[in-house]
This record gives structure tokens, C-alpha cells and sequence, in this order.
């Protein structure tokens, strides 16, 4: 998913949050009761026209220096300019990595551990409500990451790779279904969703206390996206656009998340 999909998204959850209000200033001041969906879809339609009359002037805009986006564009970049070298140093680590065969940046240096994968998908699957296949691999993907940046060491030691629907670590879907079979995750019949199954007592306590404190802020911070706002979220990330299609993330990329967890998290 590109930028323009994933700005779609974003803004459509923004147009839906206020079609209530819409509809009761319509109501109150038109003496008009409109169906929501017809709301919602008018309101694009104006943000639509918006955007057409904002592309239309962003060339003066953002070339000319008397201009106040021009000034705000320099700040921006100026602020960001740090960060952006920061990337490319990463960037010439996986290169570095590649060339001599260090696996080590993809796996979070650790190897991989089937058991506290699993112990990662129970401990989330139990956490959160209406949970499918692709937002489990996007939490499990933002609590690896997260950990790295707060430990310089992942969670489960998988490797992720660039997929077209976000971050996947490839062993996931492998591992998901031995859940699944072992009835200690199941899947709702009518909307495929995943549940909870059998007391995960005892997978759970592979997890150490800090990994399970990461798994609750991860959940906290991302665990109320839907599977396509989640996923569209982590196309944003530089560890997905950073990274070519079908390639391995190093988990370096975590710092670089929008939302990172507090340093004292584990203090």
C-alpha cells in the first residue's frame, strides 16, 4: 500500500469520526436528517475538492520564500534532517550486513525461538478484540522492533520481510497454525477472527516480565486499528519504505517508529 492508500485510509477513519456531529449541525440547521453513509460520503467529496484546490497552488506554496508553508517547510526539514542521516547510516548497515552475510541485524541478535513466538501470539491474541491474521503479524512485527529499540535485542529473533501487506516474519503463519490445531488459539467461524483459546498459562511464562510490558504497550498503542489501519500504518514506517519488496528489515529501523515506547518503560 502506497502513500496516497494509506492517506485514504487515515483520512476516511478521520471523515467517519465526524459524522455524527455533522449530522446534528445538518439537523440543526438545515431541518435536514441525512443518512450517515450519505454523510460520509459527501464529505469526501468536499475534501476531495479541497485537496484538488490545495495540489493546485502546492508549487507557489512551497517555492516561494515569502510564503508561510515555505518558512514551515524549512523547520520541517531542518528538524527532520538529523533523523535522515540517522536512516542512512542504517541503511549502509544492511548493506555492510548483506555483503558480509550478518544475519544478526534481521533477527534482532538472537536466534530464532519458536516457543516465545507462540508465547508472543497468545499473549496478544488475548489481549485484543476482533484480532485477524494481519494485524497479529503487524503487533508481533511493532513488539520485536520495540523491544530492540528499548533492549538492542529482539523478542522472538524472527526475521520480518517487506510483503506487499506490511512487515510478515515468515515463520508466523507456521506457528500460528500449530496454535490453532493445539486449540490454544482459535478462529471465529463467521468472521475468521482470532480468540483466545486454552489457558496460555504456561506458554505465557516463556515471556519474561519486560517482554510482557512491551506486549501491553504495544497493544495499548495499536491494538484498536482495524487489520487495514494497522497494516497501512506500518507501510509508513522507514523499516518498510527503507526496505525493497521481499527484503529482510534490520530491526535498527525500530527507533524510527512514529510511536515509540517511553526509555523507562522497563526501568
Amino acid at each position: 500500500m502506497g502513500t496516497d492508500e494509506f492517506s485514504t485510509v487515515m483520512l476516511s477513519s478521520r471523515v467517519r469520526g465526524i459524522v455524527g456531529q455533522v449530522q446534528r449541525a445538518m439537523r440543526r440547521e438545515k431541518g435536514e436528517d441525512y443518512d450517515e453513509r450519505l454523510v460520509e460520503d459527501s464529505i469526501g467529496l468536499c475534501v476531495g475538492s479541497a485537496l484538488e484546490r490545495l495540489e493546485e497552488g502546492m508549487l507557489e506554496m512551497f517555492t516561494s520564500p515569502g510564503r508561510a508553508e515555505f518558512q514551515e517547510l524549512a523547520v520541517v526539514l531542518e528538524r527532520n534532517a538529523p533523523r535522515a542521516l540517522e536512516a542512512a547510516e542504517v541503511v549502509e548497515m544492511v548493506h555492510l550486513a548483506e555483503e558480509y552475510g550478518d544475519a544478526s541485524v534481521f533477527d534482532g541478535f538472537r536466534p530464532f525461538s519458536k516457543s516465545k513466538m507462540a508465547a508472543m501470539m497468545e499473549y496478544l491474541t488475548g489481549k485484543g478484540s476482533s484480532l485477524y491474521k494481519t494485524s497479529l503479524n503487524k503487533l508481533l512485527f511493532y513488539s520485536d522492533l520495540s523491544f530492540f529499540y528499548l533492549r538492542n535485542q529482539g523478542m522472538s529473533g524472527a526475521v520480518y520481510h517487506n510483503r506487499p501487506f506490511g512487515p510478515v516474519a515468515d515463520p508466523a503463519e507456521i506457528v500460528l497454525s500449530e496454535l490453532i490445531r493445539d486449540e490454544k488459539v482459535n478462529v471465529d467461524a463467521r468472521t475468521r477472527s482470532l480468540e483466545v483459546g486454552q489457558p496460555a498459562a504456561e506458554s505465557v511464562e516463556v515471556l519474561t516480565e519486560d517482554e510482557r510490558k512491551v506486549l501491553d504497550w504495544v497493544v495499548d498503542t495499536y491494538g484498536t486499528m482495524s487489520a487495514s489501519e494497522i497494516s497501512a500504518f506500518s507501510h509508513e514506517e522507514m523499516a518498510y519504505k527503507y526496505t525493497e519488496p521481499n527484503e529482510p528489515i534490520a530491526y535498527a529501523y525500530g527507533k524510527f517508529f512514529k510511536h515509540l515506547p517511553p526509555k523507562d518503560l522497563l526501568s
